[in-house]
């Protein structure tokens, strides 16, 4: 038990633990599906979907519409009433043709409720790509065109797309989606956003130059013959963009991921014992962590590097629960390992005045970097020291660690009098492991166990 402490107990101390565990029942809604209410759960989760794109759809084209006749605003303003008019009776007749299509179900059953979603989401895409396709861009030659095409080769179309912002502003759609990050309610949970602006209304250059060949920081990641997206990561972890590339009669930029989180979208104050940048950077951290955690975005692996980085910036002072937390990610195997000594003084810090801080400081004097947590205890008798002084502080976890310890003989030697006392203890504090543990003990011990004392 004591082996895994800190391997475990990483979401346990972060703020996001509700948020992954939300996002962890979103994430398995279909999968394994076996019974009638699994089904309806998974269609819950295709119908918000299918709605979240459809809505993005129908946002994109009104845009087109704005962009597309700005020369002749009364023809736009008539172009979208008449969309927005046909989108509401469409969504009627959506409705009511799924009501059709699930005659054959119990109303109210989860079977009913299941065939009702499943067709709202299939027919939702269906309209999602039918609006896609209305006044879309179609380069030169076209309404909606944005001029001569430099070159299809998309590595010689990049430099010459990012060289200045008119250019950039020529070779961009009329509507483009955006990605942002937003603040929520709850301090540092962090969600996306995404809508839809008019490209000529963009505040430009949108991008940094990309001179011609490789460059460290750019990724360029083909998704099909008609799509590429650029990941630029020159500005660090924290502050991602993805530009989102289409290829019709030219490549054309049509989305925008920016995956740094504002300081607008921030309570200024978070945590009095911080400063005005700690602050930040703490709630950055939580929001970077509960984004990584949900496993859903590509850049799963970056969000939770930057997540260190600003726990890192938020401990910089020594707030112990940002050390804790930073020491305990960088051994999480979800981010960069930290050195040694750095992940040292970070769990020195937390544990000042934090039992987690200890028990976590006691866990890496036994097994330091070693992240798999095997082999013997490397400095017992530091490990002892900092289980004691987590006990000392309230922690009932900590005391049966220590029995744990003494139990297995990780600290030297095997003490099983001395492993039932810490167990006892625990359990006298209403800390039902150790009554369960102390049980187990006694069962396996055939001879007396003579009494002891903890610490």
């Amino acid at each position: 038990m004591a082996r895994l402490m800190v391997r475990i107990s990483f979401y346990v101390l972060t703020t996001c633990s509700s948020l992954l565990a939300h996002a962890a029942f979103a994430q398995d809604a279909c999968g394994d599906i076996s019974t009638n209410s699994q089904s309806e759960r998974c269609s819950v989760s295709a119908k918000a979907a299918a709605d979240a794109q459809l809505n993005t759809s129908y946002q994109e084209l009104l845009v087109r519409l704005e962009g597309g006749y700005q020369t002749d605003p009364v023809l736009a303003a008539s172009q979208k009433a008449t969309v927005q008019e046909a989108q509401r009776a469409w969504i009627k007749l959506r409705d009511t043709d799924c009501q059709i299509d699930a005659l054959e179900t119990e109303p109210g059953s989860s079977a009913h409720v299941a065939a009702v979603n499943n067709c709202i989401a299939s027919m939702s895409r269906d309209r999602s790509v039918f609006l896609d396709n209305i006044a879309s861009d179609s380069g030169s030659g076209s309404a909606f065109g944005r001029g001569s095409c430099p070159t299809q080769d998309f590595a010689q179309f990049l430099p010459y797309f990012s060289a200045s912002a008119e250019s950039q502003k020529r070779l961009t759609a009329q509507a483009v989606k955006l990605l942002v990050l937003k603040g929520t309610s709850d301090i540092g949970r962090i969600v996306t956003h995404v809508t839809a602006e008019v490209g000529r209304d963009m505040a430009f250059p949108l991008m940094a130059v990309v001179p011609d060949g490789k460059v460290e920081g750019i990724e360029i990641e083909r998704v099909d013959d008609r799509h590429v997206d650029v990941v630029d990561k020159r500005a660090g972890n924290s502050n991602i963009k993805i530009f989102n590339f289409s290829r019709k009669a030219c490549w054309t930029l049509e989305g925008v991921e920016d995956w740094s989180i504002p300081a607008k979208e921030l309570s200024v104050a978070s945590k009095r014992s911080l400063s005005r940048e700690e602050n930040f950077c703490l709630q950055r951290a939580q929001g970077f962590a509960g984004l990584g955690g949900l496993e859903q975005y590509r850049l799963t692996g970056e969000l939770f590097e930057a997540a260190l980085e600003n726990y890192l910036c938020a401990a910089a002072s020594g707030d112990p629960a940002s050390s804790e937390t930073a020491a305990r990610l960088s051994l999480s195997g979800m981010a960069p390992q930290l050195e040694y000594s750095k992940v040292e003084a970070l769990f020195k810090a937390a544990a000042v005045n934090s039992p987690g801080g200890a028990e976590g400081l006691a866990s890496f004097y036994c097994f330091g970097n070693d992240t798999a947590g095997s082999g013997p205890c490397q400095r017992p008798a530091d490990v002892e020291k900092e289980l004691i002084r987590a006990s000392s502080m309230g922690s009932a976890h900590a005391i049966v660690s220590l029995g744990d310890y003494w139990k297995s003989g990780d600290l030297g030697e095997k003490d099983i009098p001395r492993a039932l006392a810490c167990y006892q203890l625990a359990a006298n504090k209403g800390y039902e492991s150790g009554l369960s543990a102390a049980k187990r003990l006694q069962s396996e011990v055939t001879e007396p166990i003579a009494p002891s004392k903890c610490y």
